[in-house]
């Protein structure tokens, strides 16, 4: 069991609910969904398992029971028993420790991984919490001081790990230009709009939540846009509403969208968005859909062969 003796901006998370949006029930879900599948893959567990997402810090968390642990993602400074701790390998915490989530040096989102899951009964398939909606696995909120949350004890309680991957933290995999899918309506720009946006660093809003990013500067296009239909959204759609500010939406998206689409951030690059903190720059470079897909194959392949790597030293 997990106490938390703070808990900052924490939630229980795995990788969201799938095939609901038509019902209007959002995904929720990891933000930086790869860091919080090789949060899990360094223990041996399933990429769903429900796991712990801690954005800026501020957490901090009193181990019940000693058992394996992983933080990926964020780097929030995170120390157990005052020393610090290593991201993107297996840690044992034994029973009393005190890990905690200072201020982050680099990105937003962590991810506290436990070896077989955090204890959490699925709500329409998923322990993800949907604070809007009230849905989730804990209580259908965020967590707060005094919250206890249960795991298993360790199946391995003197194993010794030979750690090793190649890796790196997810969170951090390039800092280019994010590619994106131009969208039904990015045409809809003249071509010194068009040049706008893909010129400007955009700056990421203090407005912005798991829900979506909004970018500080205004895009406005030459004449007013007629009214829209509602139509679907994914994570990484990017909207101009009236006030010209685009919106890049998230894990907490609506399921449906009136605004403009000027693209979809690939996927490829959703963990970038995942860790922008209020202030982060952000440029963007239009890609086709073949490409996008090209290149998160090419991810996932890799993914797929560490992961039988990591696989090795659990069940060897």
């Amino acid at each position: 069991m997990i106490v938390f003796e703070s808990a900052g901006i924490s939630s229980l998370q795995d990788l969201g609910r799938k095939g609901l949006q038509n019902q209007g029930i959002g995904a929720c879900g990891a933000m930086d969904r790869m860091a919080a599948r090789v949060a899990n893959n360094l223990l041996g567990n399933t990429d769903n398992a429900a796991l712990i997402e801690i954005a800026l810090g501020g957490a901090r968390l009193r181990i019940a029971q000693t058992q394996w642990f992983a933080i990926t993602g964020a780097d929030l400074q995170a120390e157990a028993d005052g020393m610090p701790v290593e991201l993107c390998r297996p840690i044992r915490l034994e029973a009393g420790s005190l890990l905690q989530f200072k201020q982050s040096r680099h990105g937003c989102r962590a991810y506290l991984a436990v070896q077989d899951g955090f204890v959490a009964e699925p709500v329409l398939g998923s322990a993800s919490t949907d604070v809007r909606a009230g849905l989730g696995a804990y209580q259908g909120r965020a967590f707060q001081r005094g919250d206890r949350l249960a795991y298993s004890p360790s199946r391995y309680p003197d194993k010794s790990v030979r750690w090793h991957t190649s890796w790196a933290n997810p969170a951090f995999p390039d800092t280019g230009p994010l590619p994106f899918i131009p969208g039904t309506h990015w045409s809809w720009l003249d071509e010194p709009r068009q040049e706008q946006f893909l010129d400007t660093a955009w700056e990421v809003s203090r407005n912005s939540d798991r829900m979506g990013l909004r970018l500080e500067q205004r895009l406005t296009p030459e004449h007013p846009w007629p009214a829209l239909l509602s139509s679907g959204v994914a994570f990484g759609s990017i909207q101009l509403p009236p006030d010209g500010h685009p919106i890049i939406l998230a894990a907490d998206r609506q399921t449906t969208g009136g605004y403009p689409l000027l693209g979809t951030v690939a996927g490829i690059a959703h963990s970038r968005l995942a860790q922008c903190r209020p202030g982060d720059s952000l440029r963007f470079i239009p890609v086709s859909a073949a490409d996008a897909v090209q290149q998160w194959r090419r991810r996932e392949g890799h993914y797929r062969q560490w992961r039988q790597h990591m696989a090795q030293w659990w069940h060897a």
